[in-house]
């Protein structure tokens, strides 16, 4: 049975990969499957090898008007939902949160006035058990200001609410406490975000972060290299990587379950479709490997990190809480690699300037 399913992923495979090259020559030739990981991942790749396809056949004025990708649902409170089942369901997210707030609380332990910029914020879940850590801080908690960016005033709003309402509930807050004081220790915290920054505003972005001279920038981004000029290299790096993330799924969700319906068409299935059908300004989706993001860093003047023992110890215990062992956590000279079945998904580091 097992060799059966093998040989039908080949040929699914194979499938795509024809596919994938007939869209190079402009032929016509597409299927559409449904089932389990590898049909699932197939019917994405080849909605989005006929969106490239149709791009390409409609006129430059047509195509001018039309973006065959669209970032979010139209409500954005819907994809938080969204991304909360993802958070819940399985590790990847998670686990690059807990393994960034690690670091800054150990870069933060003397300090009494604390900053946090999210670059990314959504629900904010990354911060309640940063919150509850800072409790057990020596002489009491320091104060703690986090400043939130969103695409979404409403979604941004919300999640400040949230905060709010849990400060309130762990420490008395003071009038004072709002004004910020010279000296404030800083952190800038991005997951997932700078991969969507154009290559002509990255430079300026990462220089004002320096400019801020913060005690410690925290990243976490997907690993993987879907950046490239060339269609087919991209198309099969991204078949390799989201082959990985929906095999991950089927350990975690039933074939029939709505939640992961709702994770494949909000979240992959609108990467896997810029990835392939979109071309540059319209491809957002840049994804690098860390040895790029190393020399991209360290060309506007950051020094790497090494994540500490007490952070390769709360991921691997993280993991563990999971019922599926399919889940990988190796180092990568200070790194942090979080995969599924030995295949990298997702990397964790920290940088001072």
């Amino acid at each position: 049975m097992y060799l059966q399913e093998q040989e039908s992923g080949l040929q699914l495979v194979h499938l795509l990969l024809a596919c994938a090259e007939a869209t190079a020559k402009k032929k016509t030739t597409f299927v559409t499957t449904l089932g389990d990981s590898m049909q699932r991942v197939t019917s994405c790749f080849t909605e989005a090898l006929n969106a490239r396809l149709n791009a390409t056949l409609t006129t430059k004025s047509t195509s001018s008007n039309s973006n065959p990708f669209t970032p979010f649902p139209p409500d954005s409170i819907e994809i938080l939902k969204i991304y909360q089942i993802l958070y819940q369901a399985c590790p990847y997210i998670k686990c690059a949160h807990f393994t960034a707030n690690q670091a800054i609380f150990e870069a933060f332990e003397s300090e009494q006035r604390v900053h946090v910029i999210g670059l990314h914020i959504l629900q904010g879940y990354q911060w309640p058990a940063f919150m509850q850590a800072l409790t057990a801080h020596p002489g009491g908690p320091p104060f703690l200001q986090i400043t939130g960016v969103g695409t979404s005033h409403e979604a941004v709003m919300e999640t400040g609410r949230c905060l709010s309402e849990l400060a309130h509930s762990l420490q008395d807050l003071k009038p004072h406490m709002f004004n910020r004081r010279v000296g404030e220790a800083l952190t800038i915290n991005s997951v997932n975000r700078l991969q969507r920054v154009p290559r002509n505003s990255l430079g300026s972005l990462l220089a004002m972060i320096r400019d801020q001279s913060p005690n410690i920038v925290t990243i976490a981004e997907q690993e993987t290299s879907h950046n490239g000029p060339y269609f087919l290299g991209r198309f099969l790096k991204a078949l390799h990587y989201y082959s990985a993330i929906f095999d991950s799924l089927d350990a975690t969700f039933p074939l029939d379950s709505a939640h992961r319906v709702k994770v494949e068409q909000y979240i992959s299935t609108l990467e896997i479709q810029n990835i392939v059908a979109c071309e540059v300004p319209e491809r957002v989706m840049r994804h690098e490997k860390l040895e790029k993001w190393r020399k991209i860093m360290e060309s506007k003047g950051f020094e790497g990190v090494p994540l500490s023992a007490n952070a390769v110890t709360q991921s691997n215990i993280l993991l563990g809480l999971y019922s599926c062992d399919g889940y990988s956590l190796t180092e990568d000279h200070g790194c942090l690699l979080l995969g599924w079945q030995d295949r990298p998904i997702l990397a964790a580091y920290a940088w001072r300037c």
